[in-house]
């Protein structure tokens, strides 16, 4: 598991004090394919072969005082057997292993695991959750409720491991003679499960030959003889997660498909209805049906694309070498875009300056694991508007965008030569429900040469829009490396870190890791919900201003009074809270 240094703090510790649960992991084990029963011509003496897939399963979970439990048991499959592994009352510091050990009898086959996906459930808010979680949902009835507004999945670190055996000592799982997959930083279970969305061959020579191919599982002579690997991952809740799930519980799955391995020696992906190899994206998103999977290749696709299809999963595995050289759109229910570097050219008009846009009204969508970069601003085109990396946009008045998620992405070098402004990603108009999570930002406003060339750039804004009055409610900013947000020195105005330019409510501002900009976090509206905490900010650029400026704040409504908010951030010197410089009714600068 990842390492962390052990802090609590009591704001820490009351996560412990509130019920949380993980409930429910299903799975279907199955064949598919090639072989997938047995058929028998006895007349003439021949029989076909046979092609079966069973699965031995072992759990345990830690939670301290609280006890140790473990279970096990055997699927072997119609696709209908479904185990459950629940757990209850999660606190920071608890974990728990998973083990699975397939058996594919009696001949050679190719295996696949697969995710049903996570669902989290928010179940309401208790007082301290929500000083820590800008997205409501769900109630504290005693049954799962509030889908997909929790924050668990994210919360839980994952490794997951090949093994040779695993097995049960007492309540423990032993994976015996393991060798780690490659698992991120932070690995989480909500990474996890979007990872096998798309399905993961499983090698059948691992743990000992780590050769960077997949080879079929050998065939067991029966339901005990175990002769491939089996797949360990280990889960826990670090002891440095907070307040936020309180009273959240999540449901999850695993599948296992075999298919024979003889004369098929290039099987396709079960977990995929479609492979772009080249051509159009778009061609492909168009004959597919809702809640498909689109897997692209490596290579170099245009557009403009957009993924108008509900419940589509648009991926590639490896964001280097897949590019889209155009603007995306996201514009329906349950979509995600995954894993791609999204470079288009310099943006003609206002409708194209967007690199990734989700708009109008789509719910659900998931922008996870993309690079945008080196995007600016048409020296040829007219009227007064920016280029963003990422634009959530909720431009229809009467049908919100709700529940979108944006994590773990790069936006670096987004630009407007043409001396307007930038964004790396920007929360606009009417959304209600979005998280902005792990993902790195990085000279914005600065182009490709390292030079600062906007009369603005923001790292992360939540903004209205000119089309309607409805503004962002609801918005968590957490984990963000934001840095490099910078305006030329030949203009009055700012590179912001983070900014509000919306009078809507609920908007948490957590854990991010601010750096060298010209201002750290700027307010111009009435953002009266706002909560500012936990944040570092450090290496002030005052070539713009002249000021060393953490905090600006406009009005004197959003954060009052804005001196509160310096015990909870740190800076890299000592700061005091002030007002009257540069236009702010209120700010924090360093001390004198």
């Amino acid at each position: 598991m990842t390492d962390r240094d052990f802090e609590l703090t009591r704001r820490k510790a009351l996560a412990g004090l509130a019920t949380v649960g993980a409930a429910g992991a299903g799975a279907g084990l199955g064949t598919s394919a090639l072989f997938n029963d047995t058929e028998s011509f006895l007349n003439n003496s021949v029989q076909a072969g046979t092609l079966d897939l069973v699965v031995d399963y072992y759990t345990s979970t830690d939670q301290g005082s609280f006890g140790t439990s473990s279970q096990s048991g055997e699927v072997n499959g119609d696709g209908a057997t479904v185990y459950d592994y629940t757990v209850s009352d999660v606190k920071p510091g608890d974990s728990g292993t998973l083990a699975f050990c397939p058996k594919i009898v009696t001949n050679r086959g190719w295996l696949w695991v697969g995710s049903a996906g996570v669902t989290d459930y928010e179940n309401g808010q208790t007082e301290p959750e929500g000083g820590v979680d800008a997205t409501p949902g769900g109630s504290m009835n005693g049954t799962n409720d509030g889908a997909d507004a929790g924050d668990l999945s994210c919360a839980m670190d994952v490794t997951v491991s090949y093994a040779e055996s695993a097995s049960l000592d007492g309540d423990q799982v032993e994976c015996s003679n393991t060798r780690e997959l490659n698992n991120p930083a932070d690995y989480t279970l909500a990474d996890l499960s979007k990872d096998l969305e798309t399905g993961f061959p499983l090698d059948g020579d691992e743990p000992g030959n780590d050769d960077g191919t997949v080879t079929p599982y050998p065939g067991s002579s029966g339901a005990d003889d175990q002769q491939g690997p089996c797949l360990c991952i280990e889960w826990e809740v670090p002891t440095d997660v907070g307040n936020e799930i309180q009273s959240d519980a999540i449901e999850f799955g695993f599948q296992f498909v075999a298919e024979q391995a003889r004369n098929n020696p290039d099987p396709a992906n079960p977990f995929v209805d479609a492979i772009v190899t080249s051509g159009s994206i778009q061609d492909a998103i168009d004959a597919a049906s809702a809640g498909d999977v689109i897997m692209v290749e490596s290579g170099s696709y245009g557009g403009p694309i957009d993924v108008d299809t509900a419940g589509l999963l648009l991926f590639s595995r490896d964001p280097t070498a897949t590019t889209i050289t155009d603007q995306v759109v996201v514009s329906a229910d349950g979509a995600t875009l995954c894993g791609f570097t999204v470079s288009p050219p310099d943006a003609p008009t206002n409708g194209a300056s967007e690199a990734i846009r989700v708009s109008d009204t789509p719910d659900g969508v998931t922008i996870v694991g993309n690079v945008v970069e080196n995007f600016d601003r048409a020296s040829s085109a007219s009227g007064f508007w920016g280029t963003d990396g990422i634009n959530v946009f909720g431009g229809s008045a009467s049908d919100t965008i709700e529940n979108v998620t944006v994590r773990n992405n790069t936006i670096r070098n987004v630009y407007n030569s043409d001396d307007y402004g930038s964004t790396g990603i920007s929360i606009q108009g009417n959304v209600d429900g979005a998280t902005v999570k792990g993902n790195t930002i990085e000279e914005i406003g600065v182009d490709t040469s390292g030079t600062p060339v906007n009369s603005y750039a923001y790292g992360v804004v939540i903004r209205g829009t000119g089309n309607h009055g409805v503004d962002p409610k609801n918005i968590n900013v957490v984990d963000n490396d934001i840095s490099s947000v910078l305006a030329s020195d030949s203009t009055p105005y700012l590179g912001v870190g983070f900014g509000v330019e919306a009078d809507g409510t609920n908007y948490l501002v957590r854990d991010n890791t601010i750096d060298d900009v010209n201002i750290g976090a700027e307010v111009k509206e009435a953002a009266t919900e706002l909560t500012f905490v936990d944040n570092s900010l450090s290496n002030i650029d005052t070539s713009v201003s002249g000021l060393e400026l953490y905090f600006g704040e406009k009005d004197g409504d959003a954060v009052s009074p804005v001196a509160s908010i310096i015990a909870d951030n740190t800076f890299d010197q000592a700061v005091v809270s002030g007002g009257g410089d540069y236009s702010y009714d209120q700010t924090i600068q360093p001390a004198p």
